[in-house]
């Protein structure tokens, strides 16, 4: 483990540190490993898909490039945390105007509503696509298996990661099996990447990219991030601090990397298999059928338990961004309301898809995905804005403030990730 801590801080002077500060920041890695899940949920799932098999690998670079965005801001949440000790959620309502900090907890609190909504109906088109199981049954399974998780690791915060971490492999090992079957061309990948200005130009191209980026960059993951870091740091000296920062920030990129390639090689195999094939494939029960025909009845079935991994797995860290929340905005009545929150939540959440399931007549999950990211895009700016605030008052920060080109390349990033989001939102509605 000192090794990891050593490859991950970039510097030989992690082994100077004595057993206790060794111990201190070994419990900073692993953190990145909560928030990468999000960026592989069922949402992006749909947007990829929806990519690759409408427009080849014409929008690869947009995968990128709302990667590398999500790693910028997980790694400045990174930075508050470890600079303070506290996770954004707390340092927003005791350092922000109160109508601003409540209006982030409520879309905090909505984005967290979205997200389990999508998760639940993600597991549930992953059991119907492994078990013939009905869609509403399917919800009350996935929410069932989330809650047995959590009360089997509710006195060892540990194996939420644990869990979380072979969640992930299973996903990662299911795509290298796809990819290897669709056997994308180099050469067309390359090509796609190049034409990603022409692609980009098609007004549906377009708005699938938007899509892609708003399902990407979720509020809560800044906030799971945030208070993950926060409770770790709390061993930390000041003089660890810089280190910690070192080894949060690496700790991220390689997670969010992992996540990146899965997301790239999701839209891969979308567009390696399904581009060409006929209409944008809109649907994950499209994209496991076209993937059954094309790849194979092995394929389809490991895309089913891929996509169950993906959702259960963003399904924990979201009851976990819930308590970061409920400590943060309403620290002094949060302990009732948090000891009850996983189940609440997931309670709220599946009456909800039940609900909109029978409404639809179970005819459109997919739409319900895509009602989850409208929330969500609506959700970001009130986590973004606050996160890159805060980042710059030295009164917060003390010598870690952010400054400079860094603070330049924030504030542009969050106006035109906010300027995109209202743009997609109301593509979406009107």
């Amino acid at each position: 483990m000192n090794t990891l801590i050593l490859a991950l801080s970039g510097s030989a002077a992690a082994h100077q540190h004595p057993p206790l500060r060794m111990a201190g920041l070994r419990a900073v890695a692993g953190s990145g490993l909560l928030v990468a899940v999000g960026y592989i949920d069922p949402g992006n799932w749909a947007t990829d898909i929806a990519g690759g098999s409408g427009f080849g690998y014409g929008l690869l670079a947009v995968v990128f490039a709302a990667a590398l965005l999500g790693m910028g801001f997980q790694v400045l949440t990174a930075r508050l945390a470890l600079a303070t000790g506290q996770d954004l959620a707390t340092l927003t309502a005791r350092h922000l105007p109160r109508p601003l900090a409540r209006s982030a907890w409520l879309a905090g609190e909505a984005a967290i509503l979205a997200t389990a909504l999508a998760e639940l109906i993600g597991g549930a088109i992953a059991l119907r696509l492994l078990l013939g199981l009905p869609l509403m049954a399917g919800v009350g399974v996935t929410a069932l298996g989330t809650l047995a998780v959590f009360y089997a690791a509710r006195r060892n915060a540990d194996r939420h990661e644990q869990v979380i971490g072979v969640l992930l492999g299973v996903v990662a090992v299911a795509f290298v099996y796809l990819l290897v079957r669709a056997q994308p061309s180099a050469g067309d990948v390359a090509s796609g990447i190049a034409d990603t200005g022409n692609t980009l130009r098609d007004p549906e191209a377009f708005l699938i990219a938007l899509g892609i980026l708003g399902a990407t960059l979720m509020p809560h993951n800044l906030y799971l991030h945030s208070g993950a870091l926060a409770q770790r740091a709390a061993a930390l000296s000041a003089a660890d601090r810089p280190m910690a920062m070192r080894i949060a920030r690496n700790d991220t990129m390689v997670s969010l990397g992992i996540a990146m390639l899965i997301n790239a090689a999701i839209m891969v195999v979308a567009a390696a298999s399904l581009s060409g094939s006929g209409p944008v494939v809109a649907s994950l029960d499209g994209a496991h059928a076209a993937i059954g025909q094309t790849l194979g009845a092995a394929a389809a079935v490991v895309f089913g338990v891929a996509l169950y991994a993906a959702g259960q797995s963003s399904t924990i860290t979201g009851v976990m961004a819930g308590r970061v929340l409920s400590r943060g905005f309403q620290p002094a009545g949060s302990g009732w309301w948090e000891r009850r929150r996983a189940v609440i939540t997931r309670a709220v959440a599946g009456v909800a898809a039940l609900a909109l399931l029978a409404a639809t007549g179970g005819r459109d999950p997919d739409g319900l995905l895509v009602l989850s990211q409208v929330i969500l895009s609506l959700a970001l700016p009130f986590a973004l804005i606050p996160l890159v605030v805060l980042a710059r008052r030295r009164d917060v920060m003390g010598r870690y403030v952010l400054r400079g080109g860094w603070a330049v390349a924030a504030l542009a990033a969050t106006t035109g990730i906010v300027l995109l989001d209202g743009y997609l939102l109301a593509q979406t509605l009107f």
